[in-house]
């Protein structure tokens, strides 16, 4: 079948199609560089700015795809005085294409909490307005780690049917779990990758000094938070008057007695109290077990906490999201995150998103950070001729890609279901 490939990217879409014999027959793609990549890549000149297509001028086709963008709609946003972004209402243009061209499907792509965004206003709106044209629409949230790829990333695919062709049913591909596939067999050093600078280095190295003296055993899903070595604060303390906040201890056991006004004490809090005067909700838990853990080994935590690099804020957390009972850093990945360093199983990749540089998964073992080909193939876009110049720049085209694979394991049910198998 003859497809278009809208919002186009990367191309996961295309290589998921092409791989199941379809044909590309007209792509639209915002970005400049990611249009000349395309075109180097398939041959095809995409068009640019989706919100000025003559959808006349797009040629026939069977299939439409479309990993459109999305921000947060709502129905009132086309009420007077009230604001709707421009970006949540390109899905819009795909409905108006999909209107004039009746093709056979509709293939979306989105994050799952497209269905909740607005109250979920905009998933009624954007169902609502495929039925209304003649479409039965099917959803599904898959992971690459469902169909055997370990990276974590869950994304929400949305099939419509044309009402016409349409048997009642879509069958969804079996999920077969990762089964013996292990990242280990995607990674490979010798690839063109960025090497972990040396403070990130030596970083590592002192938690690690940190776990391997402690007495614990196990760390279950919880952050150890050095701010919290010697602190002796309220949790919340947003109402407690200036005299009684002085009784207590701030960061790193800093005595607060001493302080003449409300700013001295915050110079000696953690960052992370500093905006509603407590410790978020998300941190408390671990904070009480960094408390618990200090009483434990407080003079061992004290002198280690003298040497911790302390000018970032988020290299002062732990996050701990890796095996429970095996406190090795260098049998894990590393994520340098704004809520702190997190530890994750080494066996599958988390989430490639359209990361910042920092978020780029890091393989301690080897001191250095995925590389780029190595994050292609967990999106199965590694045999693209070509991809972005420079790690920040694959990453991002790379995050904001669909999942090449999944989109052919759906394609070729479609395929199958509607006696379109070659």
């Amino acid at each position: 079948m003859r497809f278009i490939d809208l919002f186009a990217g990367l191309g996961g879409f295309h290589v998921g199609l092409a791989n199941n014999g379809h044909k590309c027959v007209f792509a639209c793609e915002i970005d400049s560089e990611l249009r000349e990549l395309y075109k180097f890549n398939y041959g095809i000149d995409p068009f640019d700015d989706v919100t000025k297509i003559d959808v006349t001028k797009i040629p026939n086709h069977e299939i439409i795809c479309a990993g459109f963008p999305c921000q947060p709609f709502s129905l009132a946003g086309r009420k007077k005085g009230a604001e709707c972004p421009k970006s949540g209402k390109l899905i819009e243009h795909v409905i108006r294409i999909a209107d004039y061209h009746s093709p056979k499907f509709i293939l979306l792509e989105n994050v799952p909490n497209i269905v909740t965004i607005a109250n979920g206003t905009f998933w009624k709106y954007l169902t609502n307005s495929f039925e209304n044209i003649g479409y039965k629409i099917y959803h599904k949230i898959i992971s690459p780690v469902d169909i055997g790829i370990p990276q974590n990333r869950k994304r929400i695919f949305v099939i419509g049917v044309r009402k016409d062709i349409d048997k009642g049913i879509f069958n969804w591909p079996k999920t077969t779990g990762l089964k013996t596939v292990n990242l280990s067999k995607i990674l490979n050093k010798n690839n063109i990758h960025k090497n972990l600078e040396s403070p990130k280095t030596n970083l590592l190295k002192h938690w690690q000094k940190l776990l391997d003296q402690l007495s614990i055993s196990e760390l279950r899903s919880t952050s150890i938070v050095a701010p919290e070595f010697g602190a002796t604060y309220p949790h919340n303390f947003s109402k407690l008057p200036f005299a009684e906040m002085k009784k207590y201890k701030g960061a790193y056991g800093q005595s607060l007695t001493k302080c003449k006004s409300w700013k001295e004490i915050m110079q000696r809090m953690p960052n992370y109290t500093k905006k509603k005067n407590k410790i978020p909700d998300w941190l408390l838990k671990s904070a009480l077990y960094t408390r618990e853990l200090y009483t434990q080994n407080s003079d061992l935590c004290m002198e280690w906490s003298k040497t911790l690099e302390k000018k970032n804020n988020s290299w002062q957390i732990l996050e701990w999201r890796g095996k429970f009972n095996d406190l090795n850093i260098y049998n894990h990945l590393v994520q340098f995150r704004a809520s702190g360093i997190r530890i994750l199983q080494a066996n599958v990749a988390p989430s490639l998103i359209s990361m910042t540089p920092t978020q780029i998964p890091i393989i301690p073992t080897e001191t250095r950070y995925l590389s780029p080909y190595e994050a292609a193939k967990l999106q199965n876009l590694h045999k693209l001729k070509l991809l972005p110049h420079g790690t920040v720049k694959s990453f991002k085209a790379l995050g904001n890609a669909v999942n090449a694979k999944i989109i052919e394991v759906i394609t070729r049910n479609l395929n199958i279901d509607y006696g379109i198998l070659r």
